[in-house]
């Protein structure tokens, strides 16, 4: 048990340094480097065993949002009573995570159904995000369907795009890094 929760505190203590960066966008004066948030909470839920750990990247992600806001001077567009959805949406992939973690093995035949796990659970995350935003956010008049579909069409390839890579470079190092290997199928039980 103190093997996991250390296992557990490590693998959060990593995917908040990554989120830190990426979400700030601190490196972009020198490099872009998208968001990790969907893929942080993927690899949350193939990780983590402990639950709480949900709370605390969320309540991570909501505190990033605010100092770059009100602190950074950061844009404050998005942030309206929608940003409530983001719970749900990281939900999904957190619980994509854990389904992952229980029905596929590292092994190569799983790098397919994997990313297939990794797409529809993006593409049902960014639903959750960017339609909460369009349809609850006050931001935008006469809201239909065919209003919301350029925007999902517009945001999600770049989306899909980014949790992909974040989500392989976390694949690859569970699947290369020994030490994980075990704590990972601990995890998914």
């Amino acid at each position: 048990m103190v093997r996991q929760n250390r296992f557990d505190l490590a693998v959060w203590a990593a995917l908040a340094m990554v989120m830190l960066v990426t979400r700030t966008h601190s490196l972009s004066n020198v490099m872009h480097l998208p968001d990790t948030s969907l893929a942080s909470f993927l690899a949350l839920g193939y990780l983590v065993r402990n639950r709480i750990a949900f709370a605390g990247l969320f309540g991570l992600a909501f505190a990033i949002d605010v100092v770059v806001i009100y602190v950074m001077g950061g844009s404050g567009f998005c942030f309206t009573p929608a940003y409530a959805m983001l719970l749900p949406a990281y939900g999904v992939m957190w619980a994509a995570g854990r389904l992952a973690a229980r029905k596929l093995p590292i092994t190569a035949s799983s790098i397919a159904p994997a990313a297939l796990l990794v797409a529809l659970a993006t593409l049902v995350s960014e639903l959750m995000s960017s339609g909460g935003f369009y349809f609850l956010g006050g931001r935008f008049e006469d809201l239909t369907l065919t209003g919301f579909a350029p925007r999902l069409l517009r945001y999600f390839p770049p989306t899909l795009f980014g949790t992909l890579v974040w989500a392989s470079a976390a694949a690859a190092a569970v699947a290369l890094v020994p030490a994980l290997r075990p704590a990972a199928r601990e995890a998914a039980q």
